[in-house]
């Protein structure tokens, strides 16, 4: 009897969800950009100058999103499994807001680095999710698409940066970073 219960309570809190997915949608671009900066940097710890090429690979329309499904008060906690292309997959969990239908937190889906690894990758990601309340059985679990397509290459114009750090004439990460937001990824 209680499985049976159990069973109509998932299907109706899948019911209720009108959109399962990304909260800026599950059809995503992945594009190329680059551009160059010159970096002037004099101060109280020396003088120096730079010339980066700044290159990256930007997913529109956002690196961070949350994921949106069914709406449950009782739940707490979203885990999502992407299963990529290449039959690799990887998984992250969250914190669940069950009355909005949407994770506390965005999901880092593309950004790479030592600390964290990107939920998505090119090409079609079948992700799988459950949502648990107590981290109990999961009282929500379904399935969605993510396609990430490859977007066409975009050049941002050449910038000069001036700075009082002779750190900045040394680290081309910051800059780029900075740069790259400066001109809103080439856009």
């Amino acid at each position: 009897m209680l499985k049976v219960i159990a069973s109509i309570l998932l299907f109706s809190s899948m019911a209720s969800a009108e959109f399962v997915g990304f909260s800026h949608g599950n059809e995503l671009s992945a594009t190329a950009i680059s551009g160059t900066v010159k970096v002037i940097c004099s101060g109280f710890n020396g003088s120096g100058s730079a010339i980066y090429t700044c290159r990256d690979m930007a997913l529109n329309p956002a690196a961070y999103d949350h994921f949106v499904g069914p709406q449950d008060s009782r739940t707490d906690r979203v885990e999502l499994v992407a299963t990529h292309a290449d039959g690799s997959s990887r998984s992250k969990t969250a914190e669940y807001d069950g009355y909005r239908g949407k994770s506390k937190e965005a999901f880092n889906l593309w950004i790479s680095t030592i600390f964290q690894k990107p939920l998505l990758e090119a090409g079609v990601n079948t992700i799988r999710y459950r949502i648990y309340s107590r981290n109990i059985e999961p009282m929500a679990e379904g399935t969605f698409v993510a396609n990430v397509k490859r977007g066409a290459p975009r050049q941002c114009p050449t910038a000069q940066y001036t700075s009082s750090d002779i750190n900045d004439c040394n680290s081309q990460y910051s800059i780029c970073q900075r740069y790259f937001e400066e001109y809103n990824n080439c856009q």
